[in-house]
C-alpha cells in the first residue's frame, strides 16, 4: 500500500512529468504526495562564478534560489490539489540526493518518484547523477521516469 509519495523537483519539465505519474499514482491509492526541492548551496554554476573572482551577494543569491525552490513546489501542490490529490511541500538545504533521502525517511514516504536526466553512464559517474545516488541510497521503492521522446 502506498500512502506517501516524494517527488523531487527542480522546477524542469522532467520534473514535471514526474510530478504528473505521481499525482496519477497518489490518485489511484488515495496517497498524498510531498514535493521536495533542495537548495545546493555548491553548484558548479555558483563554484565556477566563485572561481572566476566574480563578486557576488551571497545572501542575494540564496535567497533567490530558496525563492526558486518555494514557487517550484508550490506549483507542483497546486497541480495536485487541482486534480484532487492531498500534496505537501518541502524545501530543504543540502546536497540534492542527501536531502530527498533523508526527507523521505523523516517524512514516512513508502514511495518515490524522480525524473531522470537521461545522463549517458559515463556522464551520470562523472557529475554525480541525482537520480542514480537516490535509487542505490533509497529504502524504499523509487519509480523513475524517463526523458519524454520529443515529437
Amino acid at each position: 500500500m502506498i500512502t506517501k509519495i516524494l517527488v523531487p523537483t527542480d522546477g524542469s519539465e522532467r520534473a514535471e512529468d514526474a510530478a504528473g505519474f505521481a499525482i496519477e499514482l497518489a490518485k489511484g491509492f488515495g496517497a498524498t504526495v510531498l514535493f521536495i526541492n533542495v537548495v545546493d548551496d555548491v553548484s558548479p554554476a555558483f563554484a565556477y562564478e566563485l572561481e572566476r573572482g566574480v563578486i557576488l551577494d551571497l545572501c542575494e543569491i540564496a535567497a533567490q534560489r530558496r525563492k526558486c525552490a518555494h514557487n517550484a513546489v508550490d506549483r507542483l501542490k497546486e497541480k495536485a490539489e487541482a486534480a484532487g490529490v492531498t500534496a505537501e511541500t518541502v524545501v530543504a538545504d543540502g546536497h540534492p540526493s542527501d536531502g530527498i533521502l533523508q526527507t523521505a525517511i523523516k517524512e514516512g514516504a513508502d514511495h518515490i518518484v524522480i525524473g531522470s536526466h537521461g545522463r549517458r553512464a559515463l556522464a551520470a559517474a562523472v557529475l554525480g547523477n541525482v537520480t542514480v545516488n537516490v535509487i542505490h541510497g533509497a529504502k524504499v521503492p523509487v519509480t523513475v521516469i524517463p526523458v519524454r521522446e520529443e515529437a
